[in-house]
């Protein structure tokens, strides 16, 4: 098991990375992703290009909902507007953290 640290938590989302190996790790829910750090970049391109207004669609509960597809494509995400505005500000945030820890572990 890798020895992780987390980089941002937002409500139902934590992001982590391994300190070694420098997997990302997003928790979101009952839901977990793995990434490699180029992966997790490609996925945060992603996310951050969905606009939610031009592709949100309403939900049995009558709420307006983004789906946004995960790297397999049999699961998917399906986010509320301040849910995906706090998913996608938990991504940012976890990318500005390991960069912070990867100065930090320059200037040692």
């Amino acid at each position: 098991m890798c020895k992780t640290r987390i980089l941002s938590t937002k409500r139902q989302t934590v992001i982590s990375s391994c300190i070694g190996c420098g997997m990302y790790y997003i928790w979101h829910n009952n839901l977990l992703l793995n990434f490699t750090t180029e992966a997790f970049n490609s996925f945060r391109d992603v996310v951050q290009a969905l606009p939610f207004h031009n592709n949100s669609l309403p939900f049995p509960d009558d709420e307006e909902r983004v789906i946004l597809h995960t790297p397999n494509d049999d699961m998917c995400f399906a986010f509320e507007y301040e849910e995906f505005q706090l998913f996608k500000d938990a991504i940012e945030e976890a990318l500005y953290m390991n960069e912070v820890y990867v100065l930090m572990s320059k200037a040692n």
